[in-house]
């Protein structure tokens, strides 16, 4: 998990709510596997650079030229994402957040707005340096969605610079983060219900809202705050509301914008080798696009964490990006899919890890449908929309909708995917709301 580190955007709304999780910093972000290649991807920049000396000697200084401007970039940048900026500010107080964030520097950021990482790439003339374009996709892709000829340069830059600003592993996963706030959430006098679907929202002729669930119990509030996909917020509306929603919405009420995931949970005996790192990365082979079970990032628990599995033994998640619509086919053509997944990904940690499939106790596998059937996004598209410049900063979705005290949080609106862009986007609900600036 990145952001905790001091002043790192959940460490601020951390410490501001008063919570606390049990985080360990980690040396190594993870292992990239790139066919028979192996890149560790440390946290310390030096260290990172020295592993490109290694494999690409002979590019060596173009590749440190090449993250020095990213890492330049990427440092203007934060100085605007810790104040919570919204792009385009809609009242004095969020362009007073923009200001706040603003140094001398911050012009150069301007000729780059609607650009690619592909300009950069090109100015160091290292876009047809495969070994390397390869380790940007794959990075990319699980941070912003997209590869890097299509990936907005600035938030880009971003991703590149963020694990070494700290990654770091939450004891009993990040579960516990949410836990932590739920529980902050009932002490300031919050009422949790679930499990609870809400299945229609209504606006009320005095102000406000109500909200139904799919019992019949009707909420109402002066304001709400839905943190899901714009799609299930176009759904929830009154028939009548839908073309405005319609008009504002455009492209993101089509949730084939999105990937789909698929994923495996296992629990396994631990025959992981000492010192292996907690995440990594697999292409199986460089030459084919990186989705499916030819590219997918594998998290493990922590050895002697026994918050997620007793000891002796871990938990795994594996992911994998996946098209949405090459999923919607037949049951049997959908299963068939699945099970050639689960299969080449597990042979492949076996191959990393000799006699995991045997070690393996229990092994969850879900597509596009659990993930709708489960968390009840539209068709279950997940990790928000490609941060490419047609999708992000000044042209993202904002977190107002086109109805007064009607709100959206999380991946699908600015400043975009990833548990950092989603928090901070709650950041800018709470503002909007309240009138006061909060963080």
């Amino acid at each position: 998990m990145m952001g905790l580190e001091r002043d790192g955007i959940h460490d601020k709304i951390n410490r501001y709510l008063g919570i606390h999780v049990e985080a360990e910093p980690l040396e190594t972000a993870m292992l990239v596997h790139a066919g028979e290649r192996t890149f560790t991807y440390y946290q310390n920049r030096h260290a990172f650079l020295r592993e490109w000396e290694r494999h690409l000697p002979e590019r060596a200084g173009a590749i440190r030229a090449f993250f020095e401007e990213v890492w330049a970039f990427a440092s203007i940048l934060r100085r605007h994402m810790t104040t919570f900026p919204v792009l385009p500010p809609g009242n004095l107080l969020e362009a007073a957040a923009v200001l706040r964030g603003a140094g001398l520097k911050s012009p150069l950021l301007l000729p780059h707005l609607t650009s690619t990482l592909e300009k950069l790439l090109k100015k160091h003339h290292l876009q047809h340096e495969s070994r390397f374009t390869e380790f940007l996709d794959g990075v990319l892709l699980d941070s912003m969605q997209t590869r890097y000829k299509d990936c907005s340069m600035l938030l880009a830059c971003t991703a590149l610079d963020i694990y070494h600003r700290g990654i770091w592993y939450v004891k009993g996963g990040l579960y516990r983060l949410i836990e932590e706030m739920t529980i902050r959430f009932q002490e300031d006098g919050g009422t949790l219900k679930k499990p609870r679907k809400i299945t229609r929202l209504e606006p009320v002729p005095d102000g406000g809202w109500e909200a139904v669930d799919h019992r019949g119990n009707v909420y109402e509030a002066e304001q709400v705050v839905v943190n899901m996909p714009i799609k299930n917020v176009y759904d929830l509306l009154p028939a009548e509301m839908q073309p405005a929603a319609a008009a504002r919405w455009k492209k993101e009420i089509d949730p084939e914008r999105q990937w789909g995931a698929g994923v495996l949970y296992a629990a396994f005996k631990d025959i992981v080798p000492d010192h292996e790192p907690l995440f990594q990365q697999f292409l199986i082979d460089p030459e084919a696009p990186p989705v499916e079970d030819n590219h997918f990032f594998v998290s493990l628990s922590a050895r002697g964490d026994t918050l997620r599995a007793p000891e002796g033994y871990r938990t795994m998640t594996v992911s994998t990006h996946i098209h949405i619509q090459r999923w919607n086919e037949s049951q049997e053509a959908y299963d068939s899919r699945m099970a050639a997944l689960r299969k080449n990904v597990t042979n492949r940690l076996n191959e990393r890890w000799p006699g995991f499939i045997d070690a393996v106790e229990k092994l969850e596998q879900g597509g596009p449908r659990a993930w709708e059937r489960f968390t009840q996004r539209a068709s279950g598209g997940v990790g928000g929309f490609p941060q490419t410049p047609d999708q992000a900063l000044w042209n993202a979705a904002s977190h107002r909708t086109p109805f007064p005290d009607l709100y959206i949080a999380g991946d699908n609106v600015f400043p975009g995917a990833g548990s950092i862009a989603a928090a901070s986007s709650g950041v800018h609900a709470a503002r909007t709301i309240t009138g006061r600036r909060i963080l």
